[in-house]
């Protein structure tokens, strides 16, 4: 099998593939970055993590209870034990609320957690939604850029599969 090392993808000539998804990586960890900034600073609630401000806000969003799996499956969190601090902490804060559905935990969205959205829903009109429009107007198709996001999520998750399957099989 032909592996390539870090050295030899920094010497990848420029405009090949390899460098685009370098630049690309770089990119979407500095929006990562950026976003989760965002979040967890414009958040009306002092002390939130973005983990926290992002469970909070899909809880909103969905407006129906979701399990922690769930919520961990829908942002793609492979950490449970993240999810269920976060949970915890923001049951605790009053933000969400929690109930036993059979042998299932469930979380709701509290009065309190629907306001942050609604705040950040105003915050995003306010702060974001400007370029964004400035940016479509330039061509920026939002809806195409959502979907390759997606499509990318994808490719990288089973990539990481293949990834750790393979480093399990040469061990």
């Amino acid at each position: 099998m032909n592996v390539r090392t870090p050295a030899d993808i920094s010497k990848a000539p420029a405009g090949s593939l390899s460098e685009e998804l370098s630049q690309l990586e770089m990119a979407l960890t500095v929006l990562w970055n950026s976003a989760r900034r965002w979040l967890s600073k414009r958040s009306s609630v002092n002390g939130l993590s973005d983990l926290d401000v992002f469970l909070m806000h899909m809880l909103a969003y969905r407006n129906s209870p979701m399990r922690a799996s769930d919520l961990a499956f829908a942002l793609a969190i492979d950490d449970m034990h993240l999810v269920s601090y976060s949970l915890k902490k923001l049951t605790k804060l009053g933000l969400i609320t929690s109930a036993k559905s059979g042998k299932e935990v469930v979380y709701h969205a509290a009065k309190a957690a629907e306001d942050d959205r609604d705040a950040f829903l105003e915050d995003r009109s306010r702060y974001v939604e400007p370029a964004i429009r400035d940016l479509m107007a330039s061509g920026l198709d939002v809806g195409a850029l959502t979907k390759a996001l997606r499509t990318l999520s994808g490719v990288y998750e089973q990539a990481a599969r293949a990834a750790a399957f393979e480093k399990r099989s040469d061990a």
